[in-house]
């Protein structure tokens, strides 16, 4: 028994070993993100020698050395990095190098990837992503920054193409498909909580590719998001003068679900503005959606008998069983009443739409696809947040919108950016010259803001 008690020792202190011992691939990834962030300081003091020696050369002064906390993909990180100056202006290469935005604690890489991540998750949800999987403290505030800054390069976008002289290859197609449909979000305000805004979704493309197997793709799809139908029917009319060669013999097809703003007339409206081809169809999804919610409270064979009258085009049948439906109605029921009735007569007097593509010599493939289209935004902007601003909801959607495009980074690191920023800096220079010329000729004494006091203070 003496003897055996060292073996047991021996034992435990193996097993602890052993368990020592063990990898930790948490531990392994906390180690090699600190060598990474290593590397990456000792990186930016060459790069900072480097380009300072540079700036040199072109008459920069070496003023000071300060420090900025980053947070970058790989982790934060303490940026030590030397200013230069030159006529009163300031520059920090190591700054410039990283394309660091003043006064920002996120690297443009990181505010890419966390609005990418909110474009399928919550605020919420998304910062415990980040945390969860690159161990980086991002607070949904952060996330709330992410999509601001999305705001912001939208608007600055939209004001590049007012400088941009870039000439749109008009293209000659034979047929072109447009869809519409609304989704209504709570934007609630300080004095209206109940404030709902209908925003409009409109999808344009040229047909349909087989991807592979029986998969298919839409050719050129472009879609359309806006706060108002009106806004998003100019933009649609916008896209297709600049992008398409629209003749007498072009072929536009429509589909909707028949709502405001959605209706033939809209669409015949758009045909009549380049005087093509038109013909448009009853969305069928969300007509058989709308005939099994109102006749469902009516035997089963009423529904069928109404599906295979429109599956003739037999109206006179339809009419039938509408009538024979409203018949059996209850008298209390007064609400459900009004509602089928308005139905009924919006599919008579409609019923032209519900032709199926292919009695009209057309190939269904192409029409109906923008339900699914539709879905990406009413999952992530209607089930997973209550409510939204105008302006968020129109950044988050035109998010959602440019990821499935493929277009999202451009939006960030596009080649407009610099462009825009060059128009800016001349739009800027032209505004200083004028004011020097104006001081020059007239002796205009220039005031600066008010110091504390609130005496102006001149120069």
């Amino acid at each position: 028994m003496k003897k055996e008690r060292p073996l047991i020792i021996i034992e435990l202190l193996f097993l602890e070993m052993r368990i020592i011992m063990l990898f930790s691939e948490e531990n392994y990834k906390a180690e090699m993100r600190e060598r990474s962030i290593q590397h990456f300081i000792k990186k930016m003091k060459q790069v900072d020698r480097e380009q300072g020696a540079l700036l040199e050369k072109e008459g920069w002064f070496y003023k000071e050395t300060a420090e900025r906390r980053v947070m970058f993909t790989f982790g934060e990180v303490v940026l030590v990095r030397r200013c230069y100056v030159k006529k009163g202006k300031r520059r920090y290469p190591v700054d410039e190098y990283l394309g660091l935005e003043p006064y920002s604690r996120y690297s443009k890489e990181l505010l890419y990837k966390i609005a990418v991540t909110a474009v399928d998750l919550t605020c919420r949800k998304a910062a415990a992503h980040f945390k969860e999987l690159l161990q980086l403290d991002i607070s949904k505030d952060t996330v709330h920054k992410a999509r601001k800054m999305a705001t912001q390069l939208y608007k600055e976008r939209e004001e590049y193409r007012f400088f941009d002289e870039e000439e749109f290859i008009k293209k000659k197609v034979k047929v072109l498909y447009i869809e519409g449909d609304g989704l209504l979000l709570s934007t609630p305000e300080a004095n209206n909580k109940k404030k709902k805004t209908d925003f409009s979704h409109f999808l344009i493309h040229e047909g349909i590719e087989k991807e592979y197997g029986k998969r298919g793709k839409s050719i050129h799809r472009h879609e359309i998001w806006a706060a108002s139908n009106k806004e998003a029917r100019e933009k649609v009319m916008d896209y297709l003068y600049n992008h398409y060669e629209i003749t007498k013999d072009t072929l536009l097809i429509t589909n909707s679900d028949m709502g405001h703003g959605y209706t033939s007339y809209v669409f015949e409206e758009i045909a009549k503005t380049f005087s093509c081809q038109h013909v448009h169809f009853w969305d069928k999804y969300h007509l058989h959606q709308e005939i099994s919610r109102l006749m469902n409270p009516f035997p089963e064979s009423f529904k069928e008998r109404l599906f295979q009258a429109i599956a003739q085009h037999d109206k006179k049948a339809v009419k039938e069983v509408l009538n024979k439906a409203a018949t059996l109605i209850p008298e209390d029921a007064e609400a459900f009443r009004e509602s089928f009735m308005t139905f009924s007569r919006k599919l008579l007097r409609n019923f032209a739409y519900t032709r199926t593509p292919e009695s009209r010599g057309l190939s269904s493939v192409g029409i109906g696809i923008m339900e699914s289209n539709h879905t990406k935004l009413s999952y992530r902007m209607k089930k997973q947040a209550r409510h939204w601003s105008v302006e968020g909801a129109l950044t988050m959607g035109q998010m959602i919108l440019d990821k499935v495009e493929g277009k999202l980074h451009d939006l960030f690191f596009g080649d407009w950016r610099e462009e825009y920023k060059k128009y800016k800096d001349l739009e800027s220079l032209s505004v200083q010259q004028f004011l020097k010329r104006s001081k020059r000729s007239y002796g205009v004494k220039q005031v600066k803001q008010a110091n504390k006091s609130g005496r102006a203070k001149y120069f």
